[in-house]
């Protein structure tokens, strides 16, 4: 999966101009931050508590997400939010379309959707603990626990082969060198976010011969 980062093509991230776009990214997905205050879901890179309500509304992405069917990728900027995020999008049936990363927790009620681990809690994502974090992630149970969300400057290639090996999904962000999206793309089993989403669909398309 490719998912275009917020701000693709200078677009600037969580803006009108970066929602009308997503035609041009050539991506599976696309990525909004996510924060709420005074009971309102909203866009924005950094929290804005007191101008929250001149931001983007989550309702307003969730609304074009159905409408061009792709995926959209909920950072969630704050705990203890998701479950309003899941109760929006099942409101306007577009849950199967989310993928959940930041502060989203083993813990959390999730029954759609995809959930990317940024962390998981006393298990650092090390080499060693690679076989440990597939053990963990798989003893849920829950088929929307997909794998870890880390950024690719904390891996190799190395660890992209033993993840694969053991059958653990990874998404790494933000890939902006050419050269380390020659090398991820073919190889990493779930997603790579980057502001180079065109680039990168068309490295992953020659990967599989089309």
């Amino acid at each position: 999966m490719i998912t275009a980062h917020g701000g693709s093509f200078g677009s600037g991230r969580n803006t009108t101009k970066y929602l009308n776009h997503t035609e041009i990214f050539g991506a599976d997905a696309i990525e909004v931050d996510i924060y709420k205050h005074f009971g309102i879901l909203y866009i924005s890179h950094l929290p804005a508590p007191f101008t929250c309500f001149k931001k983007i509304k989550l309702r307003e992405v969730f609304k074009l997400v159905k409408e061009k069917n792709i995926k959209v990728n909920c950072d969630l900027k704050q705990r203890h939010i998701i479950n309003d995020v899941i109760k929006l999008a099942k409101s306007m049936g577009v849950q199967d379309q989310l993928i959940f990363t930041g502060c989203v927790s083993e813990f959390d009620n999730i029954d759609c959707g995809e959930a990317w681990f940024n962390r998981l809690k006393g298990l650092p994502y090390i080499r060693q603990n690679i076989a440990k974090i597939k053990e963990r992630i798989d003893s849920y149970n829950n088929p929307h626990f997909m794998g870890i969300n880390l950024n690719y400057r904390r891996i190799n290639g190395k660890f992209v082969e033993e993840c694969k090996a053991v059958g653990l999904k990874i998404s790494i962000f933000t890939v902006d060198d050419i050269e380390k999206l020659i090398q991820y793309v073919p190889i990493v089993d779930g997603n790579i976010t980057t502001n180079l989403p065109l680039v990168a669909r068309s490295l992953l398309n020659n990967s599989k011969g089309n």
